[in-house]
Formats: C-alpha cells, structure tokens, sequence
C-alpha cells in the first residue's frame, strides 16, 4: 500500500478538530462514489497518453480499488494533470477513506487547481490520520499562511522546530519566517530565516527574506551583503525530500515532459534537482544532447559535477554533437570555473570557430580574460559579442565597466547609453558608471544629473549600499540628493 511508503514517527500534535476528520470520515462512507473521470488526450506526448489510458483503464477495471483511483490521481498529478486529477483522488478517498496518501495527493492538486480552501481542507484530514508527515505539516502551515491566517499557520509549524533530526528544516525555518514576518516580529523573522540560510546555504528566496527583514531591523551593512546572495542564488531551493511526492515525480513519462520540467528548473536556477532530472532521463536515453549540454553548463556552478563527470559529460556530447557549438562553450565555462583558464579559452574559442558570430561565446571568453588580468583582450571580445548582438546587455555593462577600470573613460560613454534603454534593477548602477565616465572626462553638469536619476530610483529599489556609493559621489560633486 502507498501508506507504507514512509514509517518515520517524530511525535508532532497537530491541532485540529477531530470533529472535522469524523464528518469527513463520515462522508466518505455514505456518499456516492463518482465515476472515473474522463481524461482529453489530445496534444500529450504518445508515452504520457500511453501512461494515463493505463492507469484510467485499471481504475475502471477495478472501480471499488481505491488504490486504482488513487494511482490514476498520481499519474494525472505528475503530468500537471490537475483538474481531473483531483477528481480522481476525490474517488480514491471516498473508496479508501483511511488512506494518508490519497487525501495528500489531493490537497497538493487542489492547490495547484487554485483551491487553497479545499486544500488546506484535504491536508488538515489527512494529518488526521498521519500526524508525523513532516511535508504535509509544512504544506499546512504554508496554506494557513496563503489564506492569511498567520497565527494558525504560527501554531501549526512552531512544533516542528522541536523535530531533531529534520531533513525539511531549511523550509521549515523559511515558512517560519515568513509567518513571523507577517505577523510583524522582526528579530524571531530574522533569526529564522538565517537559520534556514545555514541549514540551505543555496537557499535564494531565505536570502532575500534575510535581507528584507535586516532592513526593518536596521542591519544596513549585513542586509546589503544577503541582497547579493539573494541575487546569485536567485530561484535557487532546497531540493524537495518528500518520499510521498517523489513516488509521483516518478511517474512523469515522455521525454519531452521530463525535459521540458528539467529546463524550467534549470531556468530558476534550481540546478540541485534539474540535475537530478537529467541525469535520470540519460540513464534511458545515454545520448541525448539537450541533457548532456545543460549538464556542462550548470557545471560551471558549485557542488553540480566533479571534474571528471566534466570530462564525462564533454567526451559524451562531443561524440554525439561534434558540430554544436555549446557544447564547446559550456565545456569551456565548467573548465573556467574549476580554474583552468587556458584549456576554457580553447575549448570557446572552438566553440567560436563553428559559430564566429556567437555574441554568448564571445562574452564567456571575454569573462575569462578578465580573469586572467588581460583587459585588452577581454574588451576586444565584449565588442566582438555586441557586434554580434547589439542587445547583449550584460556584454555591454562587462565592457563599460572594465573600460572604466582601465581608464577610457570617454570610451565607456557611448557604450553604456544604450543600455538605459532597458528599465530594470540595473538601470541605477548604468547611470552611476555613466555620472563616473562623465565626472572623470570633465563633464560635471552631466554627472550630477545621472547621480540624481539613479539616486532617485536607488531610493526605491535599492540595494542600500549602492545608495550610499551615490550619496558620496553626489557629495563630492557639491550637490545635495
């Protein structure tokens, strides 16, 4: 049975009226019991369609199963299925009322139906029955806090603090944190989210809540230090350790649907489990490009591959793509970020010859350069990328910005103006090189006007200790904000 899945007891009371489990019990046994659901199948990959006919098939085959039902339910949830996924756990609770897992399966798919109430609802029942499930206790605490009922949500996950060990305790201290926040106490909302930055050291969104909340607090110099850890751990969570969610993960077939998930996790920077995603779909598919490529790009980030499976990886997609110039390019970012600076500038440069117009490539081999302290070099491939792609706005900051280091300044001027076209968290930092460019070629009345523009907007969006760079330089200019 699916509820033997996981036995882990940690002794966690859960508030909630046995009343509400004795109704729902009680409604399970005297209502009628649904047909299964039917499923449009038009427009899924043929394995995903092969996977639910299956498993709808079985469920009217064995229409008193609440094990069939419930396994319908699963497959519908793990292809974002949700609608008739939720019709089909509904049937799987009303024939197995019992049953942990089928009342979890269906909060989770209600919530993704946009159905917090029903949700909190489902999950509330099946706590019910199992009490320790630390995920589901989590899943509470954060739809008590969706619905804006923080001091429900405070009581429902305070007692997991005293849960030792705790393989959640990153979410558990971040959803913490938020409820603390929101009720307005700022010290325990800030210690709780540091601790969930210690527990999750990756952990972007507890980074940003961190600094938030050491700005209330007053923090300035610590709050601008967590704004940058926020930003290079954007989208970035702990991966998910639920052993009941994990069964339906499994599920998921079709390739195209297991890549298309693995690039969004990629795209969120959550490369922890789009590398768990790749990696599992080459153990059926060893030679597919798109999981070999992305795995040598996100090996240029920490703890995502060993140098050898580096090596691994690039002898794969060499062989399989020999003509695809990422393959080339991101062999060369991984070799950059283990510190082999030469073999990097080969292995772009490779990828260059097959693509010379490749604005991407140009910029990476820029970036090494940079590191290896040869800034003409590097600036004669920033220009080769915005050659390439005029729009390449990080190209075009990289170049102003090491053009300002090397002081050309008037140089810099022409090559920063076009990027105040973009209006976005960057546009205070264009402005600040663009006062610097002009102050240092002898334009004041310039300088002082872009220092006021980007004074303006750091005000709202900061980060403070960009505010602060402004301030003095506006001082130093004799003019006040």
């Amino acid at each position: 049975m699916v509820s033997n899945i996981v036995r882990r007891r940690a002794a966690i009371t859960i508030a909630v009226p046995v009343a509400l489990l004795a109704g729902l019990l009680n409604a399970s046994c005297g209502g009628s019991v649904p047909p299964v659901p039917a499923v449009p199948l038009e427009g899924l990959d043929t394995d995903v369609r092969s996977a639910i006919q299956k498993a709808r098939d079985e469920a009217v085959a064995q229409p008193k199963s609440g094990q069939a039902s419930g396994h319908l339910g699963m497959v519908l949830e793990a292809h974002t299925l949700y609608q008739p996924a939720v019709l089909a756990l509904q049937r799987a609770v009303l024939l197995d009322p019992k049953e942990f897992a089928w009342r979890y399966y269906l909060a989770i798919a209600q919530e993704y139906a946009s159905r917090p109430d029903q949700a909190l609802d489902a999950v509330t029942a099946a706590l019910q029955i199992r009490s320790d499930y630390t995920p589901a206790v989590l899943k509470r605490g954060e739809l008590l806090f969706k619905l804006g009922r923080f001091k429900e949500s405070d009581a429902a996950l305070e007692p997991l603090l005293a849960q030792n060990p705790n393989p959640n305790a990153a979410e558990t201290f971040y959803n913490l944190a938020r409820v603390k926040f929101a009720q307005g106490d700022f010290s325990a909302a800030e210690d709780l989210y540091r601790r969930a930055c210690e527990a999750y050291p990756a952990y972007g969104a507890a980074w940003y809540g961190l600094a938030v909340t050491g700005r209330r607090l007053g923090h300035e110099a610590e709050s601008a230090n967590d704004f940058k850890l926020a930003e290079s751990y954007k989208d970035r969570n702990p991966p998910a350790k639920d052993a009941l969610l994990s069964q339906v993960q499994k599920l998921a077939t079709g390739i195209e649907n297991r890549l298309t998930k693995a690039k969004e996790l990629m795209n969120r920077r959550q490369f922890d489990q789009a590398s768990q995603m790749y990696k599992e779909v080459l153990k059926q598919y060893p030679d597919n490009p798109d999981c070999l490529v992305n795995l040598l790009y996100m090996a240029q980030y920490p703890n995502q591959a060993t140098p050898e499976e580096v090596e691994s990886l690039y002898a794969a997609a060499s062989r399989v793509s020999p003509q695809l110039p990422q393959v080339y390019l991101y062999y060369g970012t991984a070799l950059a970020s283990e510190g082999k600076y030469d073999a990097a500038v080969a292995a772009i440069e490779k990828a260059i010859s097959l693509k010379p117009d490749n604005g991407e490539a140009h910029s990476w081999l820029a970036d090494v350069r940079e590191r290896q302290h040869r800034p003409a070099q590097a600036i004669e491939q920033y220009r080769l990328a915005l050659a390439a792609e005029p729009s390449f706005r990080p190209a075009r900051l990289e170049l102003g910005k090491i053009l300002l280091e090397t002081g050309r300044d008037r140089e810099a001027i022409p090559v920063l103006l076009p990027a105040l076209q973009v209006d976005d968290s960057y546009t205070p930092v264009v402005m600040m090189f663009l006062a610097r460019a002009y102050y240092t070629s002898g334009d004041r009345e310039n300088a002082r006007e872009y220092l006021k523009q980007a004074h303006v907007r750091a005000l709202k969006t900061g980060p403070p200790n960009l505010l602060t760079q402004i301030e003095k330089m506006l001082a130093q200019l004799g003019s006040n904000p």
